[in-house]
């Protein structure tokens, strides 16, 4: 049986928090628009919590909160010898609410033209999410789109609903939604590389943290930014934990993409790293050598 530490998943989440145009129209019975990248983060990390409690190793292709340009995104997930990836977002028609049966609904999985490996991952998927909360599922459909066309591996894109429908608009800040929705990918995921699922309580397959020796170090960068000036094309990796193993490899910035706030400086298996936090609140550690990441005041 094939082992999911073999198998490196390359999470995409589709839209940058702040790109013009991906929100919801004005939602009254909330008070606001929704943004595209609210419900593809939320899914694209509770997916990835999934797959690494399956045991597979992942990759985050945009993890800052920029619109980090798709060859970047596929560039990272190739260098990185990734064996799929997955875009999560939602769609959209005509960017009002037209009510009742006139507006658009329902999820679709997008791959490459005549790609065998492509529709093998989306039919994988599909099975799960047509089980799901009930939504109507508008199929596979072959597109000309970068991330399924430029990965050299399976891809998919997934448009997991409708932001110009308000019933599935509202379920982009469902917390059961989201983690039903990432769920249902996992194992179609996990059905795809022919490894079992291993569901939330039951343990998984990723070896536990070793006990590593972690020292708080003073410093004078608490509250800044940090920035890679890595310029190789892999990307400066970070980790989820304070770590440098790759088992904790939350994913790689690249060459200026960083971390707006310094938490604190960690001396980490005799090499210093810096916890971090994005401006969504998601604490990472990231190297602290100053070959590799510059420091920025925020003022």
């Amino acid at each position: 049986m094939a082992l999911a530490s073999d198998y490196l998943i390359a999470l995409d989440d589709g839209h940058g928090l702040r790109t013009a145009g991906k929100r919801t129209p004005f939602i009254n019975s909330i008070g606001r628009e929704i943004r595209e990248n609210e419900f593809n983060e939320k899914v694209t990390l509770f997916l990835k919590s999934e797959l690494e409690r399956c045991g597979f190793r992942t990759l985050l292709t945009a993890p800052g909160d920029e619109d980090i340009p798709l060859k970047s995104r596929t560039e990272l997930a190739n260098s990185m010898g990734a064996d799929a990836m997955v875009s999560n977002h939602f769609n959209a028609y005509d960017g009002k609410f037209d009510g009742g049966k006139r507006d658009p609904e329902g999820h679709s999985l997008h791959i490459y033209f005549n790609d065998v490996k492509d529709r093998r991952l989306a039919e994988s998927i599909a099975n799960y999410l047509r089980l799901g909360t009930k939504q109507v599922y508008r199929g596979i459909i072959e597109q000309n789109l970068h991330v399924t066309r430029e990965f050299k591996k399976a891809a998919v894109l997934i448009e997991n609903g409708f932001m110009d429908n308000e019933r599935e608009a509202l379920l982009m800040i469902n917390d059961h939604f989201q983690r039903e929705t990432a769920m249902e990918q996992a194992r179609g995921i996990c059905d795809y590389f022919g490894v079992p699922y291993v569901g939330a309580g039951s343990g998984g397959s990723v070896e536990a943290l070793e006990k590593t020796d972690v020292t708080h170090v003073a410093s004078n960068n608490i509250g800044k930014r940090v920035e890679s000036i890595y310029r190789g094309v892999e990307g400066l990796d970070f980790y989820n934990k304070p770590t440098f193993n790759d088992v904790h490899r939350a994913g790689a910035l690249k060459y200026q993409y960083g971390f707006p706030f310094i938490i604190r400086k960690l001396k980490v298996e005799g090499a210093y790293m810096y916890e971090v936090r994005n401006s969504r609140g998601h604490v990472y550690y990231v190297t602290a050598a100053p070959e590799y990441v510059r420091i920025e005041s925020n003022s």
